[in-house]
C-alpha cells in the first residue's frame, strides 16, 4: 500500500505541472514545406483545428488560466494553419 501511494505521488505532481502548459506550436520551415505531402497536411489541418477549438473554448484544465500565454498560443496555432493551408492548396491537394 506504502509503495503504490510513494509512486502515485511523483505521477500526481507530473500530470499537475503538465496541465498548465500552453502548447505554442511552431511555423512552418522551408524544409517542413518541401517535404509535407497532402496526407500529413491534412493530419496537421485536423490537429490544429482540433487544437484551436480547445483554445477558443476555454480549456482552461488543459491550458491554464493565463490569458496571454492563451491568445498566444492561439494565435501561433492560426499562423501554422494558414500555413497549412496555403500549403495544401500549393501542392493541389484535396480532402474530403
Amino acid at each position: 500500500m506504502k509503495i503504490a501511494l510513494l509512486l502515485m505521488v511523483p505521477a500526481l505532481l507530473v500530470a499537475a505541472g503538465c496541465a498548465n502548459q500552453v502548447k505554442i506550436v511552431p511555423p512552418l520551415t522551408e524544409a517542413d514545406k518541401q517535404t509535407l505531402t497532402c496526407t500529413e497536411i491534412g493530419k496537421e489541418s485536423d490537429r490544429l483545428n482540433i487544437l484551436l477549438n480547445q483554445f477558443r473554448h476555454g480549456n482552461k484544465p488543459l491550458f491554464g488560466h493565463d490569458p496571454s500565454l492563451i491568445q498566444q498560443g492561439e494565435q501561433a496555432a492560426q499562423l501554422r494553419l494558414n500555413q497549412i493551408r496555403e500549403l495544401s492548396v500549393q501542392k493541389l491537394c484535396a480532402f474530403g
